[in-house]
C-alpha cells in the first residue's frame, strides 16, 4: 500500500496516492466510516483539509483546497449544510470548546482578539459565516466542483449512505478494490445503536466518547438525523439557511 507525504496538507498523517482518503467538513459523518472501517481492520486516511476544529483552523474562513490534495484520488464525503451546521454546534460548544475546559481557557482569548469566539447560540451559530451553513456551503461546493469528472475519486453524501448502509459502504470498497468484507458486514457492524451504546459504555476511543457523560449533545454519535435542523432551528433561521445553501446549489428537500 503506497503512502506519500504532500508538504502543506492539512490534516492527520499523510496524504494517500492510494485512494484511501476520505475528505469531509467536520460532522458530515466520518467517525461512522472510521467506526465501520476499524471494525474491520481496513486502514485508511480521514481529513478535514484545513477545516478541522483543532487550534489551528478552527475559527477561520475556508481557506481553499490545499494544494497538496488538488491531484490526490480519494472519497470525499458531505451531508446536507444545514444538519451538518446544526451538529457542529454541538460540537464545537459541548465537545471542543466545552465552557469552562481547559481548552476553552486556552482557546478563550486567541480567539476573542480576532473576534472569532463561536456562538453559543445556536440560530446565531448556524447563520455565522465562519461557522454556520455558509462555510460548510463553500467548503462542499469546492471540492464538488473541484472533483467533477474525476474518474479517480468517489464522492458520496451522508444521506444516501444513511438511507442504504450496505450499498453505501460497497460502493467504497468496489473503490479501494478491497475484497476482505462487504458492505453489508460493515453497516452491521456499525449500526447506530452499536456505536451509540459503545460511546455510552466509555469503552470505545477516545474520539467516540461524549465530552460529559450527563450531557447527551455532547456525545460524538448524537443523533444522527437527516433533516434534523427543522426540529432544532427557528422558522426564521431555517429559511435564512436555506436561502444560503440555494446560492450554493445545495437543494435541501424536507
Amino acid at each position: 500500500m503506497s503512502k506519500r507525504k504532500a508538504k502543506g496538507y492539512m490534516g492527520k498523517g499523510p496524504a494517500r496516492s492510494d485512494g484511501r482518503l476520505i475528505v469531509s467538513y467536520p460532522k458530515s459523518g466520518r467517525t461512522w466510516l472510521r467506526f465501520a472501517f476499524d471494525s474491520a481492520g481496513i486502514k485508511a486516511s480521514l481529513s478535514h483539509a484545513g477545516a478541522a476544529t483543532n487550534r489551528r483552523e478552527i475559527g477561520w474562513p475556508f481557506r481553499g483546497i490545499p494544494p497538496a490534495l488538488n491531484a490526490v484520488p480519494l472519497v470525499f464525503l458531505h451531508r446536507d449544510p444545514i444538519d451538518t451546521a446544526v451538529s457542529m454546534f454541538y460540537q464545537v460548544n459541548r465537545r471542543d470548546l466545552r465552557r469552562g475546559s481547559g481548552r476553552w481557557w486556552r482557546m478563550l482569548l486567541p480567539l476573542a482578539l480576532r473576534g472569532a469566539l463561536p456562538p453559543t447560540d445556536i440560530d446565531a451559530f448556524v447563520l455565522h459565516p465562519i461557522y454556520g451553513v455558509e462555510k460548510v456551503c463553500t467548503y462542499n461546493r469546492a471540492w464538488l466542483d473541484h472533483l467533477e469528472g474525476r474518474s479517480d475519486c468517489l464522492i458520496m453524501t451522508y444521506e444516501a449512505m444513511r438511507a442504504n448502509p450496505a450499498e453505501g459502504f460497497q460502493s467504497i470498497l468496489d473503490f479501494w478494490g478491497e475484497k476482505s468484507t462487504t458492505g453489508a458486514a460493515l453497516a452491521a457492524a456499525s449500526t447506530f445503536e452499536t456505536m451509540k451504546a459503545v460511546e455510552a459504555g466509555r469503552t470505545g476511543p477516545a474520539t467516540l466518547r461524549a465530552a460529559t457523560v450527563s450531557d447527551a449533545n455532547s456525545a460524538k454519535v448524537r443523533k444522527g438525523n437527516v433533516r434534523g435542523f427543522f426540529d432544532e432551528l427557528a422558522p426564521e433561521t431555517i429559511k435564512r439557511a436555506l436561502e444560503i445553501a440555494s446560492r450554493h446549489g445545495f437543494t435541501v428537500v424536507p
